[in-house]
């Protein structure tokens, strides 16, 4: 581990955390607001493509953010955490990690095969492929389920942080605030 200490993780690993927290939580909002949110076609246009757009770019950074975590892993749980615990805590983060990859690649998929360019914030536009119904109906139901998933993950995530800050009280979230982790 190049980034993080065997208690701590590293300025640039809390970085990606935070700023994944930050893009996705957006990215989620933004989808469920398109989704759900009876929007007039004037404001849905726009908001759509901007969508569409981030969370191209995103497809990228969660390649960076996964290479991330593969080549830097995880510093150990803290002392005394129960297995279940821990087995949990893998869970969960690996499903994080598939749900950054998973929900832009999905929503890439669902655009361009289903014959609808990506506009890059006036830059340029990404054509369609092709016109591959299937596919394009598959990648979107694939794109609002792991929505909800991801959702789920997400607060599962918030609330074992706030049961090791606040309850066990044992220095897990100190590491990814701060970087200063309790001793292991």
């Amino acid at each position: 581990m190049t980034d993080q200490t065997r208690a701590s993780y590293g300025a640039l690993s809390r970085l990606n955390h935070w700023l994944t927290f930050l893009l996705f939580s957006g990215m989620l909002i933004v989808g469920f607001t398109l989704a759900y949110g009876g929007l007039e076609r004037e404001t849905r246009g726009p908001l759509m493509n901007l969508h569409k757009a981030t969370g191209t770019l995103l497809l990228l950074f969660a390649a960076w953010r996964i290479s991330w975590r593969l080549t830097q892993g995880f510093p150990p749980p803290m002392p005394g955490v129960p297995a279940w615990q821990i087995t949990a805590s893998r869970i969960v983060h690996w499903g994080l990690l598939a749900a950054i990859l998973i929900m832009p690649l999905s929503g890439v998929v669902m655009s361009l095969l289903g014959g609808r360019p990506i506009g890059i914030y006036g830059l340029f536009l990404i054509p369609p492929v092709a016109e591959i119904e299937a596919v394009g109906k598959a990648a979107r139901q694939v794109h609002g389920y792991a929505a909800f998933t991801f959702v789920g993950l997400i607060t599962l995530h918030i609330l074992a942080a706030l049961k090791h800050a606040l309850i066990d009280k044992d220095g897990t979230l100190s590491r990814m605030l701060s970087g200063k982790g309790a001793a292991v």
